[in-house]
């Protein structure tokens, strides 16, 4: 079992979406939602805090909870929450990692923007979408 948090991020009436790389092995090229796998014993909205931090180099007010979903995925289980927040700063892109998943571009959209990820089967990107 895998569990993540994801974080739809608003800032002046845009939600920040990241765009995957084109080599992404699940979602390539995709935009979504910034998310992080929690730490054992993490809670979801302190995760959400994290994604903001490490995967927007920003800081965010979260306003709270707005999906949770389970699916199964080759090889693993995931658990996923889609928590909503503000943004209190510029986000960034932090310098990429080698095994973490990372992002190449920020982008300002909407939810529906989010429907092609869905499509190719993003969790958040749907549990968001059903929230709306």
């Amino acid at each position: 079992m895998r569990r993540a948090v994801a974080l739809a991020a608003w800032k002046d009436g845009k939600l920040l979406l990241v765009r995957r790389p084109l080599h992404d092995p699940e979602f390539p090229g995709a935009l979504g939602l910034p998310a992080v796998r929690l730490e054992p014993g993490e809670d979801p909205e302190v995760g959400a805090r994290r994604v903001a931090r490490e995967k927007l180099l920003a800081e965010v007010e979260v306003l709270g909870p707005k999906g949770h979903g389970v699916e199964a995925r080759p090889g693993y289980t995931l658990e996923l929450w889609v928590y909503e927040g503000r943004l209190l700063s510029e986000p960034r892109l932090p310098e990429p990692k080698p095994g973490r998943t990372y992002y190449t571009e920020l982008v300002w959209g909407a939810p529906e923007d989010l429907w092609p990820a869905a499509r190719m089967g993003s969790l958040c990107s749907r549990l968001y979408l059903e929230a709306q």
